[in-house]
């Protein structure tokens, strides 16, 4: 058959317009659609942060210039500051609570606001520039763990959830998701429709975080548990249950994850159908889709190599979430987590996915589990783990971060409100900057910083401080985080005797706190340093025939649940949401995050497990297990 030159000219010119509409295609990276806050939704934050600080409504006005330089001018006149905002529509918002910020109005905390008891005069004239480290920048909150966002978005609680949505916007965040549950979604939609209203007019990038096929923690999903052996069945679910949510909630974005926990896989390549079509369902409302990428190191494959990076062979529309737990930074030699020797993996994937796809990374700020907030320790290496990721993310062009919190109290709102600091760029990526906008010595803190980088981290005893959980003592040979379980230093006297060794040289050199100003955070440092002298009570008691030493370990817990005392009395923000409490809830978990910490649980129970000389994960067993994994 003769083939005419035009025809074959026509047949090559498409067959290059469809290699490059490929090319184009696997290329491409998803953006967030251009989101601007409501002009008179923040004019209405401004009296509300202006009533709360005693200060006539007028003394502050705004307008706002569109310009992509990205800047605040003060002006002054009939005793009124006028902030003029020349910034891009994403950004002004953030501009203008920077300005405030630099007219002394600070947000540590949602339900904590300090404020100028005048305004400084000298500042007239003055322009501030607004540099953000990110893109996008923000945090997810964990509504797996039973904290206050559980009551802000999950239950009749949604003043939690508009004051949240404040701090995130004054402190110049732009995106935020949470942990949705099962429950009755069609009275969910409706409570949480004005919510996420509401955010998007602040300028903030809405989300929900689910899982495909996830079974872990009450967490909603997708695909059925059969679905998950079935291409077709569980197919024909996501579009049953994805369409009406994309359909009733405004969203941004959406966080999936494939696995059926984080440490069990599905089919490799029914894992990628279902990336791929959650995907291709949210394309269709404009709403990006995330995948989180897990730590854990126990599933591979022949081809496709750790199910975790699976997402990489995915269509470029699916965006990645390289997910890191802990304070251990990504730099960090060490991080002996879920089987890893350190997190270096996750670092080279987020930096070969970058420019191929939606990339943002996704830390943690507090982990709970019997590691940090719940235990409780206020893990300082927080600050300083975040600070160098930070910096990471900045200097590799990685233009997003949306960062995992369990909750606020117990000091850990210095955490994450040192997280979003750190977006501005002035800060320079000081671990320190809250601190010091708090008028804290940063000369007295950083002793305390060094001191816990070496001893906790170098020296490794947050794993002697921490407690094992029930991955640790189920799993032995894949710990959450490396340890010698008790029953480990029961039966060895030379581990035991190494343990002490390190807990003493480290007790001579804590640092005092005499010197730090901030209460909550000066005493939930102290039951941190309490818990050095009771884990060394403990293990000088397991070498002991009468066990004798128990006695210092059971005066030193009282001490600290003196302390604790203090903390619940003067600290408990959120007393509607029973953090210190025993109570059912929506989550797997009977409690708040708070109420192990209350008491010093964790504490009494390696006592009880060295005086009974019982080791087991069911002895004065503190999870349903039955209930987080089912």
């Amino acid at each position: 058959m003769k083939v005419s030159k035009t025809y074959s000219i026509k047949i090559a010119l498409l067959i290059f317009f469809l290699l490059i509409t490929t090319v184009s295609r696997a290329t491409s990276v998803f953006e967030l659609a251009p989101l601007s806050a409501n002009q008179k939704v923040i004019e209405e934050d401004l009296k509300a942060i202006l009533r709360k600080a005693a200060l006539p409504e007028n003394a502050i006005t705004f307008s706002w210039q569109e310009n992509n330089e990205n800047y605040a001018e003060i002006t002054c006149e009939n005793n009124t500051m006028q902030i003029q905002i020349y910034a891009s529509p994403g950004e002004w918002s953030a501009v203008f609570y920077m300005a405030l910020q630099k007219l002394g109005f600070l947000f540590p905390h949602p339900r904590w606001q300090i404020s100028p008891s005048s305004l400084d005069a000298s500042l007239c004239g003055q322009v501030y520039e607004w540099n953000p480290t990110l893109k996008y920048r923000g945090f997810h909150f964990h509504t797996m763990h039973p904290n206050e966002w559980v009551h802000a978005f999950m239950t009749n609680q949604p003043e939690i959830a508009y004051e949240s949505i404040r701090w995130l916007a004054r402190n110049q965040q732009n995106i935020f998701d949470f942990s949705m549950l099962r429950n009755d979604l069609i009275d969910w939609f409706d409570y949480l429709q004005p919510i996420y209203t509401y955010a998007r007019e602040m300028g903030l990038h809405t989300g929900v975080a689910f899982g495909v096929a996830l079974q872990q923690q009450n967490s909603w999903k997708l695909v059925s548990l059969l679905g998950t052996f079935f291409n077709n069945k569980s197919e024909k679910e996501i579009e049953k249950k994805l369409v009406p949510l994309l359909e009733l909630l405004p969203l941004s974005f959406i966080n999936v994850e494939a696995g059926t926990s984080e440490f069990t896989a599905v089919n490799y390549e029914r894992s990628l159908n279902w990336m791929n079509k959650v995907a291709e369902i949210a394309a269709r409302y404009n709403v990006a889709m995330l995948t989180k990428v897990h730590v854990s190191s126990n599933q591979q494959h022949e081809e496709y190599g750790n199910y975790n990076f699976l997402p990489q062979y995915a269509d470029s529309t699916v965006g990645v979430l390289p997910h890191t737990v802990f304070y251990y930074a990504l730099e960090d030699s060490v991080a002996p987590m879920y089987g890893n020797k350190n997190f270096h993996d996750i670092k080279d994937f987020m930096l070969k996915m970058r420019g191929q796809r939606m990339n943002w990374y996704y830390p943690e700020t507090s982990y709970y589990i019997s590691m940090d907030i719940d235990v409780p320790l206020l893990l300082l290496e927080y600050l300083r783990g975040r600070a160098e990721d930070m910096r990471f993310l900045y200097e590799h062009n990685i233009n997003g971060q949306l960062n995992f919190t369990t909750g606020h109290e117990l000091g850990y709102w210095l955490f994450d409100w040192t997280l979003a600091l750190l977006t501005n760029l002035e800060y320079d990526f000081d671990p320190k900057i809250a601190l010091k906008l708090l008028g804290e010595d940063p000369t007295v803190w950083q002793e305390h910083l060094d001191f816990q980088y070496q001893y906790l981290t170098v020296e490794q005893l947050i794993a002697i401080v921490s407690f094992s959980n029930g991955g640790d003592e189920l799993m032995p040979k894949h710990k959450i985080h490396q340890r010698n379980l008790m029953r480990e230093l029961s039966k060895s006297p030379e581990k035991t005797n190494e343990e002490i060794q390190k807990l003493e040289s480290a007790i001579d050199h804590i640092p005092s706190t005499e010197q730090i100003k901030n209460e909550e955070l000066r005493t939930m440092l102290d039951v941190t340093y309490l818990r050095f002298h009771h884990a060394l009570a403990t293990r000088k008691a397991l070498l002991e025939e009468n066990k004798t030493s128990l006695k210092d370990a059971e005066q030193i817990r009282n001490e600290g649940i003196e302390k604790m005392s203090l903390i619940v009395q003067q600290y408990n923000r959120y007393p509607e949401a029973n953090i210190f409490d025993y109570y059912s809830n929506v989550t797997a978990y009977s409690y708040g995050y708070g109420a192990f910490a209350k008491e010093l649980y964790y504490w009494y129970r390696e006592e009880e497990m060295v005086r009974r000389n019982k080791f087991g994960a069911f002895f004065m067993k503190v999870y349903d297990y039955t209930d987080i994994l089912f």
